[in-house]
């Protein structure tokens, strides 16, 4: 088998590992309970406002339902003084930036908006100890995630449970340095 081979077998291995984690994590993420959910955003929100202080601008994301973050968690950083940007989806599947606010979304910032955030809070369906980060699959992430400047802490909110010994990883995947579950901030 050529090296060429062997590398295209590689990723499809890995592409379809990640399409069978992803239904495994987001059913999973559907059974839990509404004030399991309320109680890992609570602790989630707390663990990440010991750590912003004197940050200016934070990249974070509107969750989803069954998303570990929260709104109250973007009204918290932004009563803490800092702008808080989220990301709008374009066509190509690639994210612009626009101030939050409780109202909505204001104007778009760019693509590049997100170069300026001193904190990234991305949405992951995993982390692995190695900073691997699982998302969706639309690739979105990994395109926004690559355009943070150097030293920016790119931080992954996640359940307990998500938090693994290893995920498939291809080369276009921007690792994070940090989880945060609701058990705490976690290094990696």
């Amino acid at each position: 088998m050529g090296r060429d081979e062997s590398a295209s077998g590689r990723d499809e291995s890995a592409s379809a590992e990640k399409v069978r984690l992803r239904a495994e994590l987001l059913a999973a993420r559907k059974l839990r309970r509404p004030d399991e959910l309320d109680r890992a955003r609570r602790a989630i929100r707390a663990h990440v406002l010991e750590r912003t202080a004197g940050i200016e601008r934070v990249a974070a994301y509107l969750p989803m339902r069954t998303e570990p973050g929260s709104t109250e968690l973007l009204a918290a950083l932004q009563a803490d003084g800092a702008a808080v940007i989220v990301p709008v989806t374009l066509p190509d599947r690639d994210l612009d930036w626009a101030e939050w606010s409780p109202a909505g979304p204001g104007e778009v910032l760019g693509v590049d908006a997100i170069a300026a955030a001193g904190l990234v809070l991305a949405p992951a369906l995993a982390v692995a100890r190695d900073g691997t980060r699982l998302g969706r699959g639309g690739g979105s992430y990994d395109r926004a995630l690559a355009r943070c400047a150097p030293g920016v802490v790119l931080a992954a909110l996640v359940f307990d449970d998500e938090v693994v010994a290893c995920l498939p990883r291809d080369e276009w995947d921007v690792p994070v340095q940090a989880a945060v579950t609701p058990a705490g901030w976690i290094d990696l």
